[in-house]
């Protein structure tokens, strides 16, 4: 059995990111979706809790009817230790055959201890977190970016007021926490 990790924030989790689980999910039996950065919300850069994240990516996959025995969610404190970060992520989840990442400092870390697929990303400068999180912002269209199922989950937590209003006090620019895959 082969099985595929991705590591990501899934602020929000977009359309993007359910192309690349549907494309992995073609390679591997098995996927790991870390949601990272789990200590991070209500800021701009991450506006949502790993919890809101974590119903974000299973109502996605439920509505694409990627069977949620494939997959295991699970949320990841950020490791301040460059050097140990994998060390680290290899004890918090099942073990794992391919890393699929197109961030040169994660593939940096991991070395070769793990084979490391750099994924094919659909609109990269469309479907991504900053994007639609500043579409949100300027009060512009972005549903259309997200899987429905994840547009309703924002609404019903109030994610767009967060959004807006965290857009008003916070500077936007988000500071580099490593690693960080998008």
């Amino acid at each position: 059995m082969r099985r595929g990790l991705v590591v990501g924030r899934f602020q929000p989790f977009h359309k993007g990111h359910l192309s690349l689980v549907n494309s992995i999910m073609k390679e591997c039996q098995e996927l790991i979706i870390v949601v990272g950065s789990a200590q991070f919300n209500y800021l701009y850069t991450d506006p949502f809790t790993a919890s809101e994240r974590i119903l974000m990516i299973h109502g996605a996959l439920l509505e694409s009817k990627i069977s949620a025995e494939r997959v295991y969610i699970i949320p990841v404190i950020n490791d301040e230790n460059n050097a140990t970060w994998y060390a680290r992520l290899t004890t918090l989840i099942p073990e794992f055959h391919v890393l699929y990442s197109g961030n040169e400092f994660v593939k940096c870390l991991v070395g070769t201890r793990i084979p490391v697929q750099i994924p094919n990303f659909t609109k990269k400068r469309t479907y991504n977190g900053t994007n639609i999180r500043n579409l949100i912002a300027r009060e512009k269209p972005w549903n259309h970016l997200v899987p429905s199922s994840v547009a309703l989950l924002m609404e019903n937590v109030d994610g767009i007021r967060r959004i807006r209003t965290l857009s008003k006090v916070e500077n936007p620019v988000r500071p580099k926490r490593y690693p960080n895959v998008r």
